[in-house]
């Protein structure tokens, strides 16, 4: 059956907005950062717990999971990178990476290497275990917002407010490709599954698709009418989410060249999306400090009956599944007239049924207001309403393991 993307989960903890988002590799955790100093595991088992990490000591800007998911890294203004396991009493290290804010971290798929991209106009590699500097890549003219290893560890793409796209070889650490924008600078960039191609979100309201081999533009898209902050590829590399200032979520079909649905019920700017790894799951954060986490159900998309489920959406009055054609402007490249389907997420049972009794642990590297009587090494546990719980267990610190699940992924041509 075709069926439509649907809220699973909707949670809220955060005091300032989210940042950025990553899913754990197997799917069960999802950790977003925030303007509030903290970065939030959340735990999609409906009795498990989720765990605030709270050691930075200003706005967190990026996450990231390593790739056999037993550490996790976050950075932000204050200049620090902070590697930690995901656990309440979890090891966690620490290193200044930049002379300016960090603006985003990037583990490579062996896990023994990572990346920082900062303020500072540089991206910078490091190796994890000894949290060693090795090269930096700095062409970039102006504050770098994002860099990505490519899917085999070869290439970087990084994106920065000169209104560039880089892409650096990891072994030269040779500029081999660079696009460049008049209209915005860019905002964030992703690798497509393959690794050929790059999508980019760009402050003009636009979203570009790479070729990166042949060095050329693919396709366009305006389906946004404010700038766009995030994008993914969906694990098939057929799919593409996007998240905006304009408070609207998108999935484009990118064999068909179109968008097919519009996902309306943030209240503020979105600033994150992501897909889990085997994409059955989506989430989606923001300035209204919301995380939502979705079925994506793209697997039963069928792009022949589109056109006649379009049709029906718009015409029903039943506003649960929603239903309005979307009318925007559009590139040559995509098509003319937007028709996706419209879902207001804000009419679902899940939405309504907020987590807000959802018990938080604060890591004991959270930095809090403490009396000298509770400054123990015992952390105590708090609902997101605040009230007090007790921990009922505790993890011992385990020495950090940083051998790698498996070799890189293949690159495909």
């Amino acid at each position: 059956m075709f069926s439509d993307p649907a809220l699973d989960r909707h949670f809220t903890g955060h005091s300032g907005s989210i940042t950025q988002l990553r899913f754990s590799p197997e799917g069960s955790q999802i950790a977003t950062s925030s303007l509030d100093a903290s970065v939030i595991l959340w735990n999609l088992n409906q009795a498990a717990r989720c765990i605030r990490f709270g050691s930075h000591a200003a706005p967190v800007f990026g996450v990231s999971w390593s790739p056999k998911g037993n550490l996790v890294a976050s950075a932000g203004h204050d200049r620090t990178v902070k590697i930690w396991e995901p656990k309440v009493r979890g090891v966690s290290g620490e290193f200044v990476a930049h002379s300016k804010p960090v603006r985003s971290i990037d583990f490579d798929p062996t896990g023994h290497m990572m990346l920082t991209a900062s303020d500072d106009k540089s991206v910078k590699m490091w190796r994890v275990a000894k949290r060693q500097f090795i090269s930096s890549f700095a062409q970039q003219t102006n504050w770098v917002r994002a860099a990505k290893f490519s899917p085999n560890g070869k290439m970087i793409a990084t994106v920065c407010d000169d209104k560039s796209l880089r892409i650096y070889d990891v072994n030269s650490g040779e500029c081999v490709r660079t696009f460049t924008e008049e209209r915005a600078a860019p905002r964030q960039v992703a690798w497509h599954p393959w690794g050929n191609m790059v999508a980019v979100a760009l402050g003009c309201n636009r979203i570009k698709i790479f070729d990166v081999a042949a060095s050329q533009l693919l396709q366009l898209y305006v389906v946004h009418s404010a700038p766009v902050n995030d994008v993914a590829f969906h694990p098939s590399g057929h799919f593409l989410l996007s998240g905006s200032d304009d408070c609207t979520i998108r999935i484009l079909d990118l064999l068909e060249g179109r968008p097919i649905y519009t996902l309306t019920g943030h209240t503020d700017a979105v600033n994150a999306v992501g897909f889990s790894h085997n994409g059955e799951k989506f989430a989606t954060g923001g300035n209204d400090r919301q995380l939502l986490v979705w079925q994506s159900n793209l697997h039963t998309y069928d792009a022949t009956k589109f056109e006649a489920k379009s049709a029906l959406a718009s015409s029903s009055c039943d506003t649960s599944a929603a239903s309005s054609y979307q009318q925007s402007n559009a590139s040559s490249t995509a098509q003319s007239n937007d028709r996706s389907i419209r879902i207001d997420m804000r009419q679902s049972q899940a939405y309504k049924s907020l987590d807000e009794n959802f018990q938080v642990l604060d890591s004991e590297h959270t930095k809090q207001p403490q009396t000298p009587k509770s400054a123990s090494k015992s952390s105590s546990a708090t609902t997101l309403s605040g009230r007090p719980s007790s921990r009922g267990n505790s993890l011992v610190a385990k020495e950090l393991d940083f051998k790698p699940r498996s070799p890189s992924p293949r690159f495909f041509q």
